[in-house]
């Protein structure tokens, strides 16, 4: 037998995940896979805001990606990959090491935009890399003096707890109405202020669903300050232009999403936020073995595809299959991104908003079913019987 064609996954996120999945039930014959990772566990992201409303445990977003690798017989290496050798085939690794490749796949997500803004990377949490993101709510949520919600904390009196959540997308919605309940169930006053760059919160979403949450937020005082651009940040305080500034305890930073620089750094074609080009196939612009999906990607037919976690699990079945199609020279499956998706979004007290086609529901049972749906993807990746 000839050597075995090899196949390296960059970074597990939810695509790459159901790729392991996948591959444990049935591996590629004639074909070895590397899984190439910074960090051991994965963090489900449509989990993260019932986790930030203390409705999770951190150990329930949590994906064990190294028993996945040893349940589908992938080996894995930890390691940060800072740029791709496409004519040489080798992922070029942080610590100067590099892995040989016959095709790969890059799910690595992207970063939070305005990071470099002067004191954000100081004093703010930004919510890119999630993982990271989790430990620095928990940490500034553990500084909270607590009271009870019958009895706030009222000795000495105090002011509220000041959060302000940068960015009016779906994730800074959620983040805000998830981190008020959380607060305000420590017993503690808490005044949550979203600012958005520009003149409307949750700008790709339909009407009737950015209307029912604008009223929600209405109901639990989350303040929404349009047309507000962060200058900068302090210890306490964020500057807007034209000099206005707003006071904080709390700095959650959702302020859209950029490509990591690993793209740009292999001279591989780019948006202008440096994510790559892709093909329907997943495939690079101009190269055949060479594979992106999620957030990293950008589709060269659909470049306004929305950067949200329900594209990269559909996408997960078709760079499972593309991968090992295009090794055996078979025909590659052409993926599609669906026009309007499924919105299910969690407000924090056990109750959802969600919307599709055009309309928006709510209520406790919204809820129940986002968590039912949670919970099903997620125990397709369980590790232990």
């Amino acid at each position: 037998m000839g050597e075995k064609k090899h196949i390296v996954l960059v970074g597990g996120g939810h695509a790459h995940i159901q790729t392991l999945s996948q591959f444990a039930s049935t591996p590629p014959p004639g074909m070895r896979t590397t899984m190439v990772v910074d960090l051991p566990i994965a963090v489900y992201s449509g989990m993260v805001p019932g986790f930030v409303a203390g409705q999770y445990r951190q150990e329930e977003v949590e994906i064990d990606v190294v028993g996945l690798c040893r349940k589908a017989g992938v080996a894995l290496i930890l390691g940060r990959v800072v740029r791709v050798d496409p004519d040489g085939q080798r992922i070029l690794m942080e610590d100067g090491a590099s892995v040989s490749y016959d095709a790969a796949s890059f799910n690595i997500g992207s970063t939070v935009a305005g990071l470099d803004l002067p004191g954000v990377r100081e004093h703010a949490l930004p919510t890119r890399p999630i993982g990271r993101f989790c430990s620095l709510v928990e940490e500034a949520v553990e500084r909270i003096p607590r009271g009870t919600p019958s009895e706030p904390v009222s000795e000495p009196v105090r002011e509220p707890v000041q959060v302000v959540v940068v960015g009016g997308g779906a994730g800074g919605v959620e983040v805000a109405f998830t981190i008020e309940q959380r607060i305000r169930g420590l017993g503690a006053p808490v005044r949550v202020r979203i600012l958005e760059g520009g003149p409307e919160i949750l700008a790709n979403y339909f009407e009737p669903l950015r209307r029912r949450l604008e009223r929600q937020a209405r109901k639990k005082n989350i303040e929404i300050l349009r047309e507000r651009r962060v200058e900068s940040v302090d210890g306490g305080s964020v500057m807007l232009a034209g000099g206005e500034r707003i006071g904080c305890d709390i700095l959650l930073w959702v302020a859209g999403s950029r490509s990591h620089d690993v793209f740009e750094a292999s001279g591989v074609a780019v948006d202008d936020r440096g994510f790559v080009l892709i093909r329907p196939t997943l495939q690079f612009k101009d190269y055949d073995n060479l594979f992106a999906v999620g957030d990293c990607g950008t589709f060269i037919d659909f470049p306004e595809t929305p950067k949200a976690g329900v594209y990269a699990v559909r996408q997960g079945p078709f760079v499972t299959h593309n991968l090992v199609a295009w090794l055996d020279g078979l025909p590659l499956r052409r993926y599609r991104p669906q026009g309007d998706f499924l919105t299910l979004m969690n407000l924090g007290d056990g109750s959802a908003v969600g919307g599709k086609w055009g309309w928006s529901f709510q209520g406790k049972w919204v809820m129940k079913w986002k968590d039912r749906i949670d919970r099903e993807f997620m125990g397709r990746f369980l590790t232990t019987p």
